[in-house]
C-alpha cells in the first residue's frame, strides 16, 4: 500500500496544529488530499482528509465531524484487498495505532485486541501464549479488522472462514455510539462480515485453540485424476488446498494435518532464498519475461511446475505452514461457489482458456470451506470452493477477469469481498437471503448513510 499526501507538507502542518489546539479544539489531525492506493495497485482514490485516530474519543469526534460536513468515512487498514472497498474521496480513517492486545483468557483460549492490529503481529502474541488460530489465510499482512470485514477464509472443509472465530465486537455506530456484541447476540453474524458498513470496529474478541503444528504433504498430480480424486481429497484430510498453472496438465494437492511430529525450523538464508531471492525476485523475473512475450506463458508456466511442483513434506508451525511468501503484485478474483461445483468449474475453466487461446501467467489457486451462518459470508448456508483466478500484470487481465467471473457466476459463485468482482444490477439480493435483513440493520446504525463508498452502494442496490 501506497500512501502519500498530495499537499506537500500538509502532515507538518496538521501535526502543529494538533499539539497547540487541540486542547482547545475538539478535533483531531488529519492529513489532507491523501492518495490511497492498495497493495496490487488497482485501486486508488484521494481522500479529502486521512485521520489516524489513537482513541475511541478522536474516532468519535471524526464521526462527529463526518456529520456536520456531511463527508462518508471509508475505514483501511493494510490495504491488502483488491476491490476499491475502502476507496473515497471524503474520510479515511485509518487504525494503525489501535493495534494493543487488551486481554488473553487462557483457560477459555480467547484473546481480546484491538481491531487495528495486523496478524502477523497477532500470529506472535498466539504463539507466546500456547494459542493459535484455528484456520488461516494464505498471508498475514492485513489487519484483523480488515481481513474479517472482507470474509478471508483459509481453506479447509471442516473449517468456516475466519470471521467465524469472532466472538465479540466493539463497534462505534455512525453517532458514536459504543456497540458491544457478545458471542451469543444475535446481531453477531451481522457484524462478522460488514464490509465496514455498519460501524467502526474498534475491538474484536477472538475463540482460539491450543498452538499446533501442520504436516504439508504435497505433490503434482494430473489435473482430472486429482479433481476425481477431490471428495476422497477433501474427507481425508483437514485442509485441502490446489493449486494449478494453465496450460499445465498437472496441478500441485497440497494437504495438511495436524501433527505431534515437531516443527522443522529454516535456517535465516534459507527463509530468505525462499521468500526474498526466489518468491519476490526470481518469481516477478520470470513472470515479467512472460508479461513481454505472452506466446512463451505456456512454457514458462510448464518451467514452474517442473522448478517448483515437487513432492515435499514438512512440518512447522501451524501459521508458518498456512502461510506462503508474499507473492509479485498481481490481480486477483476469487468467486465461492457450492463445494459440489468445484470440479466442474474447474474443468470448464481450463476448456475456456484453451478455447479462447488466453495466456495466463498466474496459479489458480483452490480452497475448501466449511458452510456457516455469516450474513454476508460468501460461504453462507453451504460448504464452499473458493476458485482464485489470478493475472500478473493488466495487459490480457479484463479480457481473462470477464471470462472467469461469467463462468463462476454460471456455477453460482459468490465474489470474494476483498478481490475483485463486477457488482451486477440487484445481483446481490439473489445472492444474500440475509441482505434485506442487513440492509435494515444498516439503516438503524448509520441513518445518514456515512459509511458508504461507490462500490458499497453499487452492492446493496
Amino acid at each position: 500500500m501506497k500512501k502519500r499526501s498530495c499537499l506537500k507538507g500538509s502532515f507538518e502542518l496538521h501535526f502543529l496544529k494538533s499539539i497547540f489546539l487541540f486542547p482547545y479544539f475538539e478535533s483531531v489531525k488529519a492529513i489532507e488530499k491523501f492518495v490511497f492506493r492498495n497493495w496490487a495497485g488497482c485501486a486508488q482514490s484521494c481522500a479529502q482528509k486521512y485521520f489516524q485516530p489513537q482513541t475511541e474519543h478522536e474516532i468519535a469526534l471524526i464521526l462527529k465531524e463526518a456529520a456536520e460536513s456531511g463527508k462518508k468515512i471509508r475505514v483501511v487498514g493494510a490495504g491488502h484487498s483488491w476491490s476499491p472497498l475502502v476507496c473515497t474521496d471524503d474520510y479515511l480513517l485509518n487504525l494503525d495505532f489501535f493495534n494493543n492486545i487488551i486481554s488473553i483468557d487462557k483457560p477459555k483460549k480467547q484473546i481480546r485486541v484491538q481491531a487495528g492490529i495486523r496478524l502477523r503481529q497477532l500470529n506472535k502474541v498466539l504463539e507466546d501464549v500456547g494459542l493459535s488460530l484455528v484456520n488461516l489465510g494464505s498471508v498475514s499482512e492485513q489487519s484483523l479488522a480488515g481481513l474479517t470485514a472482507t470474509g478471508t477464509h483459509g481453506t479447509g472443509i471442516r473449517f468456516q472462514i475466519l470471521s467465524s472465530a469472532i466472538i465479540g465486537m466493539k463497534v462505534l455506530k455512525a453517532d458514536g455510539e459504543i456497540l458491544k456484541l457478545e458471542e451469543d447476540d444475535p446481531l453477531l453474524d451481522a457484524y462478522r462480515v460488514s464490509l465496514g458498513l455498519l460501524g467502526i470496529i474498534t475491538e474484536i474478541t477472538l475463540q482460539c485453540t491450543d498452538a499446533f503444528n501442520l504436516k504439508e504433504e504435497s505433490e503434482p498430480m494430473q489435473f482430472d485424476k486429482a479433481l476425481g480424486k477431490l471428495p476422497e481429497l477433501l474427507q481425508e484430510n483437514e485442509h485441502l488446498k490446489l493449486w494449478w498453472f494453465p496450460h499445465v496438465s498437472h496441478l500441485m494437492v497440497y494437504r495438511y494435518n495436524r501433527t505431534k511430529e515437531s516443527a522443522q525450523s529454516k535456517s535465516v538464508f534459507i527463509k530468505w532464498l525462499e521468500e526474498v531471492l526466489l518468491a519476490r525476485y526470481f518469481f516477478a523475473l520470470v513472470l515479467r519475461i512472460g508479461n513481454a512475450m505472452p506466446s512463451r506463458i505456456p512454457a514458462i508456466n510448464r518451467f514452474i511446475k517442473n522448478l517448483h511442483l515437487k513432492k515435499i513434506s514438512r512440518v512447522g508451525k501451524s501459521y508458518e505452514i498456512f502461510n506462503v511468501p508474499m507473492p509479485p503484485k498481481h490481480r486477483e478474483s476469487e468467486y465461492a461457489v457450492p463445494v459440489e461445483h468445484a470440479a466442474a468449474a474447474l474443468r470448464e475453466l481450463r476448456e475456456e482458456i484453451e478455447r479462447n487461446r488466453m495466456k495466463v501467467n498466474f496459479v489458480v489457486e483452490v480452497r475448501f470451506v466449511k458452510g456457516d451462518k455469516i450474513w454476508l459470508s460468501p460461504a453462507y448456508g453451504r460448504n464452499s470452493c473458493y476458485i482464485g483466478g489470478y493475472l500478473y500484470g493488466d495487459k490480457r487481465w479484463t479480457a481473462y477477469f470477464g471470462l472467469f467471473e461469467k463462468l463462476m457466476k454460471k456455477y453460482d459463485g459468490r465474489p470474494h469481498w476483498g478481490k475483485e468482482f463486477t457488482p451486477g444490477l440487484n445481483e446481490f439480493g439473489k445472492m444474500y437471503e440475509k441482505l434485506g435483513e442487513f440492509l435494515k440493520l444498516k439503516e438503524n446504525v448509520d441513518v445518514n448513510d456515512i459509511f458508504e463508498n461507490k462500490l458499497t452502494e453499487e452492492i446493496m442496490r
